[in-house]
């Protein structure tokens, strides 16, 4: 057997110092296993009193580790090149493991690099430590304000068939806290708030521009995330292309897609840390940012298939009354299924989903501006189309170009840019309104 010492794999002639510092490290930051008997060069070396030693790695584990971690290390005898070696299987837990003499400290607490074990630094065992404390309960957190109505809110659920009684509302949704004081949920959900949705444009793949910046908010949690689907259906341009032997339309993005990693940024962000997603449009994608990690002790195997385990399921459980979201689960596959796990970028406290543009439709959208470098958008434009949408809600983009005297491209650009125009349902059947 040739033994190499890796990030999981340790080797020591004797249990010392150093031994016990790999085992915290092992503990606290991955599992990993250590040869007791066996040098740096992978050869067995003899061992005296190897009853001693096995007594002295559980009085250790017992005795001078912090918190309890016996179950999570076993120790067993192999033959390697005819001498007895002790083996140690280190089980990584599920806190941040440190040395009682020395507490949560640099000299208690240790981290294993590459084939290496050093000590933490105060940053890192800070980190560490908040990463393993319980997640904090929205509907424990009092709202800023203690003075909230619901009349969104109660509309909303009643359009979507739920009685409401008035006695009985605020405990049903979990708007209090223990003490009964209104919470963040209610705070969310409240008729007047200090929340908004902002969505950041810029020029060009970089943020180097800003060119638009529009927000939504300050109102119940629900008007904005229906304006920011508004908003996104506006982005979304279709284009055609004639394959014999019919008309082929492609979008710009997956919208199913974008509107799952936005609710998704929304029923699993950190809200606690008073911090709404961020939504960043550039020439190619559009990135959701959320704050928090994936919820602890999910995989990532786990995460992609959907299975749900849920940061707020308060706020979960009202986003499917509403009809925010249609199953438990379903968004983050629809992510994948269409732009695959590179969608997703996990950084140290947020998650990053990228939704590219489609390549085709951004190419004839390019060749568009280009061709029609004349035709400006003006405001009166935008003007003319909100009168006559105010005038016949059913009309049609072709209707819209005939009544500013110019191309039915020109009039996707005024929807794309307009925060006043909105689309409601789907090209047949749906109709314009004007957001006040």
């Amino acid at each position: 057997m040739e033994f190499v010492e890796s990030q999981t794999l340790e080797f020591k002639e004797q249990f010392n110092d150093s031994c016990k510092h790999t085992i915290v490290a092992f503990l606290s930051h991955g599992s990993g296993t250590i040869y007791i008997g066996i040098n740096k060069n992978g050869k067995p070396v003899k061992l005296d009193d190897i009853d001693a030693i096995q007594r002295d790695i559980s009085n250790f584990l017992i005795d001078q580790v912090s918190p309890r971690c016996i179950e999570l290390v076993k120790t067993s005898l192999e033959d390697v090149g005819g001498y007895t070696v002790i083996k140690i299987n280190v089980t990584q837990g599920d806190k941040l493991f440190y040395i009682k003499k020395y507490g949560l400290s640099v000299k208690g607490c240790y981290i294993r690099v590459g084939s290496t074990t050093r000590e933490m630094t105060d940053e890192e065992i800070m980190t560490k430590y908040e990463s393993n404390l319980p997640e904090p309960l929205m509907r424990e957190y009092e709202s800023p304000s203690q003075k909230l109505t619901f009349d969104i809110l109660k509309t909303s659920l009643r359009e979507h068939g739920f009685h409401i009684n008035d006695g009985t509302f605020l405990d049903n949704y979990k708007l209090l806290t223990s003490k009964g004081k209104y919470n963040l949920i209610a705070d969310l959900f409240a008729d007047e708030n200090d929340i908004s949705i902002k969505i950041a444009r810029f020029e060009g793949t970089t943020k180097a521009k800003l060119i638009e910046r529009t927000e939504y908010g300050y109102k119940s949690i629900i008007l904005a995330i229906r304006r920011t689907l508004d908003r996104f259906e506006a982005l979304n341009i279709t284009k055609s292309t004639i394959k014999v032997p019919q008309r082929v339309d492609k979008k710009l993005f997956n919208m199913d897609a974008l509107r799952e990693a936005f609710i998704n940024a929304i029923a699993h962000t950190k809200w606690t840390e008073f911090n709404p997603p961020q939504i960043q449009v550039f020439s190619n994608r559009i990135e959701i940012i959320s704050t928090g990690r994936p919820i602890k002790d999910l995989s990532k195997e786990d995460f992609f298939k959907g299975v749900s385990k849920q940061r707020n399921p308060e706020l979960m459980r009202i986003l499917h009354d509403l009809e925010f979201v249609e199953q438990t689960g379903f968004g983050v596959p629809t992510i994948v299924d269409a732009y695959g796990t590179s969608a997703y970028e996990f950084l140290d406290n947020f998650v990053k989903v990228t939704i590219p543009f489609d390549e085709e439709v951004m190419t004839m959208v390019n060749k568009d501006v280009t061709d029609n470098v004349t035709d400006n958008v003006t405001e009166s434009d935008e003007q003319i189309i909100i009168k006559l949408i105010k005038d016949n809600p059913s009309c049609t983009r072709n209707d819209m170009a005939k009544a500013i005297g110019k191309t039915v491209r020109t009039v996707q650009r005024v929807l794309n840019a307009s925060t006043k125009i909105r689309r409601v349902g789907g090209d047949y059947g749906g109709h314009w309104e004007v957001v006040d």
